[in-house]
């Protein structure tokens, strides 16, 4: 988990940024030709985030939150429409949008026992989803975080490269790779100026951070101690094991996804990886493709695991959704 005075979108969006020019031919000393079109990147409540397929305005246009939105997302259309307005400003055609993430992607989406089923009983917790349905747009992990969703990426690749640079400065006060993340930290570009209007200046963001990180860590501590939630976890994790299927944990925080974890661990450590400069066939995901006929054979075995996982947890769940929805950061601090 990254520490620091972004916000949870802001985070996501340096970390793809930093990727891109870490991978570019000059060993990331700038963004020349290789910086992605637009930093804001979707965060939102829930334990799943938001991150995945992108929704612009129409016509450009700003765009409205929802009316069920909490303050979070609220901020982030204030962010997304400020910065789109700044950017137009600055001469160039920009597309407001936030980022949501595709429902079997989410790690809550197991909070709808019945909608869950039916995503387990075809693709499992999603380890091995993407290698078996790779041109299945409902297998978890083909609409992954790893392909741009941002409207603004075409825009941005297809001007030349003075144009590049003038929008990398416009958008993170610099073209330099190296210092556009400090840039908009110090609320420069219109990325930084966005950021400072939907959620204060830097002083103020660091505050915030501190008191929901605070906020965070008593949330879970109450959520592991609560008597109730534990005997569920316990009876999870004995149902669980007679199914012969034992748990690394028993904590209530970490339970839940405790055996999706594994399966994930599990698919890292046997899709290949190819060696530098070496091209090899992947996934939509981004990740080098697994023997199918492997792939599958361990998908059988991953929807056993997730079926029994979905059904030991069931009561738990039940109990836990609840009481975790009032209690904003226990499951990790911002």
């Amino acid at each position: 988990m990254i520490r620091q005075v972004l916000p949870a979108r802001a985070v996501v969006a340096f970390a793809g940024l930093l990727l891109v020019v870490g991978c570019s031919s000059d060993g990331g000393k700038d963004a020349k030709g290789t910086a992605p079109g637009a930093a804001v990147s979707g965060g939102g409540s829930g334990s799943g985030g938001d991150q995945g397929s992108a929704k612009g305005g129409s016509g450009g246009g700003p765009l409205t939150a929802p009316a069920d939105a909490n303050d979070e997302q609220k901020k982030q259309y204030v962010e997304t429409n400020a910065l789109a307005d700044c950017m137009k400003k600055a001469g160039f055609n920009y597309v407001p949008y936030v980022q949501v993430t595709p429902i079997q992607d989410r790690d809550d989406n197991d909070r709808d026992y019945t909608a869950a089923r039916k995503i387990r009983e075809k693709y499992g917790f999603g380890a091995f989803s993407s290698d078996v349905y790779p041109d299945d747009p409902n297998a978890p992990g083909v609409q992954s975080p790893a392909i741009s969703h941002d409207p603004n990426d075409a825009t941005f690749r297809a001007l030349p490269q003075d144009r590049k640079d003038a929008w990398n400065t416009a958008l993170y006060g610099s073209a330099d790779g190296a210092k556009m993340k400090q840039s908009v930290v110090d609320g420069k570009g219109c990325y930084g100026e966005a950021r400072t209007k939907a959620y204060g200046d830097k002083a103020k963001i660091e505050a915030d951070s501190k008191t929901k990180d605070e906020q965070g860590r008593i949330n879970r501590q109450n959520l592991n101690g609560d008597a109730e939630l534990v005997r569920f976890a316990q009876a999870y994790a004995t149902c669980m094991r007679g199914k012969g299927y034992p748990l690394r944990t028993t904590a209530v925080i970490e339970i839940r996804t405790a055996a999706r974890f594994e399966w994930f661990e599990k698919a890292g450590t046997m899709r290949p990886r190819p060696a530098p400069g070496d091209p090899k066939p992947t996934s939509p995901a981004g990740l080098p493709h697994m023997d199918p006929a492997a792939a599958r054979g361990m998908l059988a075995q991953e929807i056993q695991a997730a079926l029994a996982d979905l059904d030991c947890g069931k009561d738990f769940r039940a109990a836990y959704y609840p009481k975790a929805d009032k209690a904003p950061g226990a499951e990790g601090a911002g």
